[in-house]
C-alpha cells in the first residue's frame, strides 16, 4: 500500500514569497530516516534551495505543514501535523505481524494469527528476546 504525504511551508526571502512543496513517499522515507529531522533538507533539495544559503536558514524558521496523506498515513495526520513516530511504529508492527503470521502458517498451519492471541504474544516475545541478544 502506498503511503504518502504532502510536505510544504511558506516563507519570505528578499521580499519574495516562497512556497516549497513536495509529495513524500513515506514507505521509502520511513525506512531510511528516523523522523522529520531531515525533511527540511529533503524539501530544500527538491526545491533547489542551497543548504548553505541564507534562504535555507530563513526556511528553517518556519514550521512544516503536512497535508494530502494517502494510505495508512491518513490516520496519523491531524490539523497539518503528522505523527512520524506513531506512523513508523505502526508500520513496524504491521511488518512484524506479517512475519509472525507467515511463521504461524508455515510451521503451525494457522492461517489467522489474530485468532490466536496467546500464540501471537508468545511469538512476539520470542522475537523481542532474539532482538535483545
Amino acid at each position: 500500500m502506498k503511503n504518502s504525504i504532502r510536505v510544504s511551508l511558506e516563507f519570505s526571502f528578499k521580499g519574495e514569497k516562497h512556497s516549497p512543496s513536495m509529495v513524500l513517499d513515506l514507505n521509502e522515507y520511513i525506512q531510511s530516516q528516523n523522523g522529520c529531522d531531515s525533511l527540511y533538507q529533503v524539501l530544500a533539495n527538491n526545491s533547489n534551495i542551497d543548504l548553505y544559503s541564507y534562504e535555507y536558514e530563513v526556511m528553517l524558521a518556519e514550521d512544516l505543514v503536512f497535508s494530502d496523506a494517502t494510505g495508512r498515513a491518513e490516520a496519523f495526520l491531524k490539523d497539518g501535523i503528522f505523527d512520524f513516530a506513531a506512523f513508523r511504529q505502526a508500520m513496524l508492527d504491521e511488518h512484524l505481524t506479517a512475519i509472525l503470521s507467515k511463521i504461524a502458517s508455515d510451521y503451525l498451519s494457522i492461517d489467522d494469527l489474530s485468532s490466536q492471541p496467546d500464540l501471537k504474544a508468545a511469538l512476539l516475545e520470542a522475537y523481542k528476546s532474539g532482538q535483545k541478544s
